[in-house]
Parts: C-alpha cells; sequence; structure tokens
C-alpha cells in the first residue's frame, strides 16, 4: 500500500525548517507518496530540484508585509497619522483593548486563515492524502488545522518552536491533531504544560547529511574569497539575524578576543527576513564599525554552501540569548567536525556535552564566551579532538536515516498500519 501524505510549510523564506523537511521527504522510501505545500512567497527549489511534487498557495499576509515595509519610509517622512493615533487608544485599557483584540482575531481569520485554508482544501480533496503533516508550531499553520477539519484528515503537527497554542486554537483547531512531534524534549515538556488535552506525541531530533560534509571546498580557496589569511584562526558564527539569536554577544566577545591576538579573524553567516531583524543587522554594522573590526569580522550574509563555509572556519559559536528549540546549525558545525560554543538553554542541552564533544556557555555572557574562545585558541590539539567527537556524536544521533525512521515509525503507529 502507498501512503499518500500532504506537507504544508506557510514560511515566506527557506529556513530550517524547511531544510529539514526537505531532508525527511528526501529520505522517503516508496512506501511513502508525498505532496509538498509551501507558500507562493518561498522562493525555496529544493523540493523540486529533487523531483519531489510540489504546489503553491496564496498566504495574504506575506503580501502584506511586503507592502507594509514600503510604507514604513513614507509613513516616517508624513509624521504621525490619525489612524495610529486612533489605533494607540484603542490598545489602551482593559474594554477597549478586548475589543481591538477580538477585531483584529476576526480580521485575521477573513484575511489570513479562511483563504489558504480554502485553498489547501482543495488541493486535499485532489490529492486525497491519508495524513497530512504540517511543518510548524499550531499557531503558525491554523489554516492547515482548520482544512484538516473540514475535510476530516489525520493530521500531526511538527513543533518546532516555542510557541504555544493558544486558548482559541486548543479548543478549535488542536481537535485535528492525530499527533504532535517535538524537536527537543525541552520543547515537549514546555508545551505539554500549555496544552490542556496534548495528542500522542514523540520526540525526534532534526537530521543532517553527512554526505554534504565529506567533500568540502578547499579552506584556502573559501578563504581566500574572503580576504581571510589561510593560516588565520578564523571564528564563525551563522544563523538568522535576530535580536534573541544573540550575534551582538558574539561581537564583543570577538572584539575583545581580537584585541588580544592579532590573527584572529571571523565570519558572520545569515541574514535579516523581519523588520526587527533588519533594525537588528544595522546596529551590529554599525557596532562592528565603531570597534573597528571591519576587516576582521567580515558579514557573509546569507549563504546556500554551508558546508563549504564550515570547512573554512575554526570554531563555530551559537549565542543565543533565550533558550533554542534544537539548533540546526549546531549539528551542522559537529558534522563539519569543529568545536562548538554553545548557549547552554532549551534543546541545545540535549546535543553538545559539555568539554567533550563542544562548549557551553551561559546565554548572553560575553565574559564566559571569551573565556571559552580563549580557551579554544590556546588548546589547539583539544580543539581538533572536540571536533571528531562532535562528528561521531552526529553520526550516531542525528542522520538522515535515523530520522525517517522515527517519524515514518510515527506514521505506522497514527494510522495502524
Amino acid at each position: 500500500m502507498t501512503v499518500r501524505v500532504l506537507y504544508f510549510d506557510p514560511a515566506p523564506y527557506p529556513g530550517g525548517s524547511i531544510i529539514s523537511l526537505t531532508h525527511l521527504v528526501k529520505g522517503l522510501d516508496g512506501t511513502w507518496e508525498p505532496l509538498v505545500v509551501l507558500s507562493h512567497a518561498n522562493p525555496y527549489q529544493g523540493f523540486d530540484e529533487a523531483g519531489i511534487p510540489t504546489q503553491r498557495v496564496w498566504v495574504p499576509q506575506w503580501d502584506r508585509l511586503a507592502k507594509r515595509r514600503a510604507a514604513v519610509t513614507l509613513n516616517q517622512a508624513a509624521g504621525p497619522s490619525g489612524g495610529r493615533s486612533l489605533r494607540l487608544w484603542m490598545q489602551q485599557g482593559r474594554i477597549r483593548g478586548g475589543i481591538w483584540h477580538a477585531g483584529g482575531q476576526v480580521r485575521r481569520w477573513q484575511r489570513d486563515i479562511w483563504p489558504v485554508a480554502r485553498q489547501l482544501r482543495q488541493i486535499i480533496r485532489t490529492f486525497r492524502p491519508h495524513l497530512i503533516h504540517l511543518n510548524e508550531v499550531v499557531s503558525v499553520v491554523p489554516h492547515g488545522l482548520l482544512a484538516a477539519r473540514l475535510t476530516g484528515t489525520p493530521t500531526i503537527n511538527h513543533n518546532r518552536s516555542f510557541v504555544y497554542p493558544s486558548p482559541g486554537e486548543q479548543r478549535w483547531l488542536m481537535p485535528a491533531l492525530k499527533g504532535m512531534i517535538f524537536i527537543s524534549q525541552a520543547m515537549a515538556d514546555a508545551h505539554l504544560q500549555h496544552l490542556r488535552h496534548p495528542p500522542p506525541y514523540r520526540v525526534i531530533p532534526n537530521a543532517v547529511d553527512l554526505r554534504l560534509f565529506q567533500s568540502p571546498a578547499p579552506r584556502e580557496v573559501m578563504r581566500a574569497g574572503w580576504g581571510v589569511p589561510t593560516d588565520a584562526w578564523l571564528v564563525g558564527m551563522a544563523g538568522r539575524i535576530e535580536p534573541w539569536k544573540g550575534q551582538h554577544v558574539f561581537v564583543e566577545a570577538f572584539a575583545q578576543l581580537a584585541r588580544d591576538h592579532a590573527h584572529v579573524y571571523g565570519v558572520l553567516v545569515g541574514d535579516a527576513d523581519t523588520p526587527t531583524g533588519q533594525g537588528y543587522k544595522q546596529q551590529l554594522l554599525a557596532r562592528i564599525r565603531d570597534l573597528g573590526l571591519e576587516g576582521r569580522l567580515l558579514w557573509l550574509g546569507h549563504r546556500e554552501d554551508m558546508p563549504d563555509v564550515l570547512a573554512a572556519v575554526d570554531v563555530l559559536v551559537h549565542a543565543s540569548v533565550e533558550p533554542e528549540p534544537f539548533g540546526r546549525v549546531i549539528i551542522e558545525g559537529m558534522a563539519a567536525g569543529k568545536p562548538v560554543i554553545a548557549s547552554a538553554a532549551g534543546g541545545v542541552l540535549e546535543i553538545i556535552q559539555d568539554g567533550v564533544d563542544g562548549l557551553l556557555v551561559p546565554p548572553g555572557d560575553v565574559p564566559a564566551l571569551l573565556r571559552a574562545l580563549t580557551w579554544l585558541f590556546t588548546h589547539p590539539d583539544a580543539a581538533q579532538t572536540m571536533g571528531q567527537r562532535a562528528r561521531a556524536t552526529v553520526a550516531q544521533r542525528y542522520t538522515i536515516d535515523r530520522h525517517v525512521e522515527a517519524v515514518t515509525a510515527f506514521y505506522r503507529d497514527l494510522l495502524q498500519l
């Protein structure tokens, strides 16, 4: 029997959730017939390139977000508006605030949720899946859950962040769920504290494709392209540019390290995809200029060649100041055989064994991060051994085969196959 599975991820850009979903769907055997549904705004072509059937749905909120960004400059030039004053007045006070919130929820359902659910319902009726796999937390995929309820299709929810469903979502949408997947035990524990009637669940960590890290580009070639000396000690940090990701912590620690050691360089990988992130990026760039680090700490932006980038660095830093749901970039750094220094919170604590296959530091602690960097810099043999152990950890616990086997076993249990 061939089991049809519809996968839905409404993200407007390619990120960690999409990469993880790609690993899963590409790893399925002939028992499973996938159909991936993405947002029209998402430029990711990985599924199409792999020959996996893919459809796109129109997600209105991404169009409005793009228009809102374009209007920011005009609004700033025009100054405060009456509409803004009315909004602020309505949001103040318990009664007015409640009315404003209720009206916002009605608008959200009319403008954002129902239009997408209607498109999904048509796709479901055509594809006739045995199971729907929603690739994000409940609050991100309400349209998927609504479509599942309307069509009576068994559905699972793949939770990838610390965002909890509202009481209304738990009451009206979550009855559609047959199961939940959490990418770390930390996430499972946090979500279960907020759920009144949780469905069956499994903790299944993300995976990494070790084959991508076997033959990277020569590090001297990568470094030459960045203007980094071949024999420099190169520190890297990679991830989406958002305040909670802690790039500012990395910048401050690196500045002190660079002052003490002339032959240390750094690279920042990633870009901003939200208004908050874009403002944060400008603050970081200004801080790098103020510290006089423009020639030593380089901004590489978004990269599609992470195995090559990671092969060129000597150590990878993860500096999130809030608990990380899992930390895909951490296992990618470990797969590249690099020692990883990471913030000791959330799912990270389930990945790294401190002092064995990586180093853990308190979130937001610049002196602690500096001490860890200095220790690795002054103990190169120990750093190399730590990187080797890190790769062995990934090979044992975070392979695609292991991940696919765990997910499909959950499918079988839920569908009683």
